[in-house]
């Protein structure tokens, strides 16, 4: 397959995914998806234009999301005006990411407890029934918060 065909069906499978796993809106998720493949230093506002085919307005409202959830940033070339799109450096996105898993986790271990509690107190053949596989699952909440932690850790200790 040749690279650009090749290039442009993955900006179109980054796009659903991003999409559909951090709610981005579809023209930004092909930006950003661009902006991951793109063997350039950084993209114009013009290149976003030229490569999405999509309006100055929409293309904007695209690129100044992607800039508040600090997913992208922007640099200037001496004697240039024009801003130049790129991925962000600071790990912020995948931070992001990370604690929202952090937190869903903390909150089903919650949920998962005051069932079980409710359990053991009213309704005892249940809570001895589903004992097993309830104390599996909260290991494994555990284990994934523990290693959500040390990976938010490393992460905001590092220059990754």
């Amino acid at each position: 397959m040749p690279k650009e065909l090749e290039r442009k069906n993955l900006i179109e499978e980054l796009g659903v995914h991003f999409e559909k796993k951090y709610n981005f809106p579809p023209l930004a998720a092909r930006i950003y998806s661009q902006l991951i493949l793109t063997e350039e230093d950084g993209l114009t506002f013009e290149d976003c234009l030229s490569k999405r085919g999509a309006s100055k307005s929409s293309i904007s409202t695209s690129l100044n999301l992607l800039l508040q959830l600090e997913t992208i940033t922007y640099f200037t070339k001496s004697g240039d005006r024009k801003r130049y799109f790129k991925i962000s450096d600071n790990n912020t996105f995948f931070l992001n990411k990370l604690e929202d898993n952090l937190k869903n986790i903390i909150q089903e271990r919650v949920i998962i407890k005051k069932v079980e509690d409710y359990n053991k107190t009213y309704n005892t053949k249940k809570y001895r029934e589903n004992n097993k596989k309830t104390k599996l699952f909260l290991n494994y909440l555990d284990d994934n918060e523990k290693l959500l932690k040390h990976t938010i850790e490393v992460l905001h200790l590092s220059k990754i």
